[in-house]
C-alpha cells in the first residue's frame, strides 16, 4: 500500500500535457534515454544505439513500448547488453525494440521461454504469466571511464483495460559528469490491444522535463507474428539521454525502426533490426544489427551460441554527449546460459568482438578501433507467487575504454 500510495502521489492525471516526464525503451540494462523500451534492459537498448537498457540508457518513446512487455520477466535480464557502448555491441549483445525486443538491437529471449520438449514438463511448475495488473520498480546505476555517471529510478503500474493492456510509467535520471549535474523526469502512458491472432497495435504519449527544457514523447508499434515471422515496425519521438551532456543539450531523436526474427529452424532463429534516426542538432544515423542464434536445450536451461554483425553510421561528428562515429563495423561471439526454476532463474553472458571505428567525436564509447568484451549476469528470485526480485550487473571493456551497470526490479501482481 505504501508503494502505491507513494506511485500515485507525484502523479497528475488531469492532461496528458500535465504529464511530468522523467527520461528512461525499449529493453531495458548504461547511460539513461528518455524510455522509448521495450533494455541490462532492456535497453536498451539499445543494440543499436551502441551504448549500454533498463539502465540509464534508453529513450523515453522506447520504454513506453516496452512496458508492454509486462508477461516477459526476463526482459530486464539483458538490459545491460541492450544499453552498452560500443563494446556491448559489439560483443554481439542480444536482440531487441530499446525495439528493446522491441526497440534494441540484441536478441531477446526469455529464461523460461525455451522452445525445447524436454521443458514442457516444467512448464506446471513455472508462475503463469498473465496480464493481471501489476506494480514495478526499478533503480539502475551506470558509469564508464569517461566519467559519467547515471542513476535512474523507475515506476511501472499496468493493468487491463477493457480489451487493451494499459501501463503508466514514471521515471526520473539524475546524471552527472565533470561539467555538473543534469536532471530529468518523465511520464509515459502506453497502450497495447491486440487486434488479431497475428497483429497488434501499441503507442505511448508523455513528456519529459529537465532543468531547461520540457517536451512530448511518444511512440506507434505495429507487430505482426506471420508464420515463423516476427516483424515489428515503429516511429517513436523522445529526449536522448545517454549522458549529462546530452540532456544538457537537449538532444531530441525521431527514430524510424523495423526489427524482425525468424525461426529458421527449432533451435536456430535469426534477428535483423535497422534504425532511421533523426537528431534535433541536425545529426541523422543508421543503425543495422544482425544476429543468429543456436540454442541448446539442456536439463531445465538452455545455452546459446551466436553471432552477431552491427553497422551504425552518422552524418556528423556532433560531439553532443552521444556515441556518434561516422562509421562502426562491428562482429563478435557471444554466449549466453539462462535457467528458470520455479523459485529463481538466471541469465549469464558473455561476448567478444572486434569494432572497426572511424571518425567517432568521442561521447560515450571508444573512439578507435578495439576488441571489445562483455558480461552480464543476472539472476531473479520468487519469493511468492505474486512477486518476483532481480537484479543485474554488466561490465563492458576495450583497450581505450570501460564501464559498468547494475540494478534491481521489484515486481508484484495483484
Amino acid at each position: 500500500m505504501l508503494a502505491v500510495l507513494a506511485f500515485f502521489s507525484g502523479m497528475v492525471f488531469a492532461a496528458p500535457s500535465v504529464l511530468e516526464i522523467t527520461p528512461e525503451a525499449a529493453d531495458s540494462a548504461v547511460p539513461p534515454q528518455i524510455s522509448s523500451e521495450a533494455n541490462v534492459s532492456r535497453s536498451a537498448s539499445d543494440k543499436s544505439s551502441g551504448t549500454v537498457n533498463s539502465t540509464p540508457n534508453r529513450d523515453l518513446a522506447t520504454a513506453a513500448n516496452d512496458s508492454d512487455d509486462d508477461d516477459d520477466d526476463d526482459d530486464d535480464d539483458q538490459a545491460a547488453s541492450k544499453n552498452s557502448s560500443v563494446p556491448i555491441k559489439t560483443a554481439g549483445a542480444s536482440s531487441s525494440a530499446a525495439g528493446d525486443d522491441k526497440s534494441s538491437n540484441s536478441a531477446q529471449r526469455d529464461v523460461a521461454d525455451d522452445d525445447s520438449d524436454d521443458d514442457d514438463e516444467d512448464d506446471d511448475d513455472a508462475p503463469a504469466h498473465d496480464n493481471r495488473p501489476a506494480l514495478e520498480t526499478r533503480i539502475d546505476r551506470y558509469r564508464d571511464s569517461d566519467h559519467n555517471d547515471t542513476l535512474t529510478t523507475t515506476s511501472i503500474l499496468s493493468a487491463p483495460l477493457g480489451e487493451y493492456f494499459v501501463t503508466v510509467r514514471r521515471e526520473a535520471v539524475q546524471a552527472h559528469d565533470p561539467l555538473g549535474a543534469e536532471r530529468v523526469e518523465a511520464s509515459v502512458i502506453s497502450i497495447h490491444k491486440d487486434l488479431s491472432e497475428t497483429f497488434a497495435l501499441s503507442g505511448g504519449f508523455g513528456s519529459y522535463r529537465t532543468n531547461r527544457y520540457d517536451d512530448f514523447a511518444g511512440s506507434v508499434e505495429a507487430h505482426w507474428n506471420i508464420a515463423d515471422w516476427s516483424i515489428s515496425a515503429s516511429i517513436a519521438r523522445d529526449l536522448l539521454v545517454k549522458s549529462a551532456q546530452s540532456i544538457r543539450s537537449n538532444i531530441r531523436q525521431t527514430d524510424l525502426g523495423l526489427i524482425a526474427s525468424y525461426d529458421l529452424t527449432k533451435h536456430l532463429s535469426s534477428d535483423f533490426e535497422f534504425h532511421h534516426k533523426l537528431y534535433s542538432d541536425g545529426n541523422s544515423s543508421n543503425e543495422l544489427t544482425f544476429s543468429p542464434v543456436y540454442e541448446f536445450a539442456l536439463e531445465r536451461s538452455q545455452l546459446d551460441f551466436g553471432y552477431s554483425f552491427n553497422y551504425q553510421s552518422f552524418a556528423l561528428a556532433a560531439n553532443h554527449g552521444y556515441y556518434d562515429p561516422r562509421r562502426l563495423i562491428s562482429n563478435g561471439l557471444t554466449g549466453t546460459w539462462k535457467f528458470d526454476r520455479e523459485r529463481y532463474y538466471g541469465n549469464f553472458e558473455a561476448s567478444e568482438g572486434y569494432a572497426d571505428i572511424k571518425g567517432a567525436s568521442g561521447g560515450l564509447g571508444a573512439a578507435n578501433s578495439a576488441i571489445c568484451t562483455l558480461v552480464v549476469a543476472t539472476l531473479g528470485l520468487r519469493p511468492g507467487k505474486d512477486t518476483s526480485v532481480e537484479g543485474y550487473w554488466s561490465g563492458e571493456r576495450s583497450a581505450v575504454w570501460s564501464s559498468s551497470a547494475l540494478g534491481v526490479r521489484i515486481r508484484y501482481s495483484f
